[in-house]
Formats: C-alpha cells, structure tokens, sequence
C-alpha cells in the first residue's frame, strides 16, 4: 500500500486496492488471508489490464514495481 502513489491507477484498480487497504490491518485468521489473497489477485488483474489497455506500465517508480512483482510471486505461492 505504500507505493500506491507509485502506480496507474483506474477506478477498478483503485476499488480493489480500497479493498485491500481495508482488510490488511485485520487478518488475523485463515478466512480473512483467504479474502486479502482474493481482493490482491483482483488488484493485479485490474493494474495488469489496465497496463494491456493503455500501453503504458502499472509502476511509473521502481519501488511500486518491485512491490507488484512482490505481491504476484506471493499469490503464486
């Protein structure tokens, strides 16, 4: 989340990372890393067809990068 500023958003990215912004302070249990895990696939898949769309990269910094490669090799574990 704290590369948010880093990334290109559009209204879907920027619902789905409201997602994500609102749950991560509360996963203590299975069901709530089940739902961040799911609000995070869809984030990706926004910022990913966002980038297919427009052309240009998700990340305009390295840092938001690095931190979207981090959450995709996470979910692909």
């Amino acid at each position: 989340m704290d590369q948010q500023d880093g990334l290109v958003l559009d209204e879907d990215a920027e619902y789905w990372l409201g997602e994500v912004a609102e749950v991560l302070p509360h996963c203590d249990t299975p069901t709530q890393m089940l739902g961040l895990s799911r609000y995070l696939s869809a984030a990706l898949r926004a910022l990913r067809r966002l980038e297919q769309h427009s052309g240009k990269p998700m990340a305009r910094t390295r840092e938001a990068h690095a931190a979207c490669a981090a959450v995709a090799a996470a979910l692909a574990e």
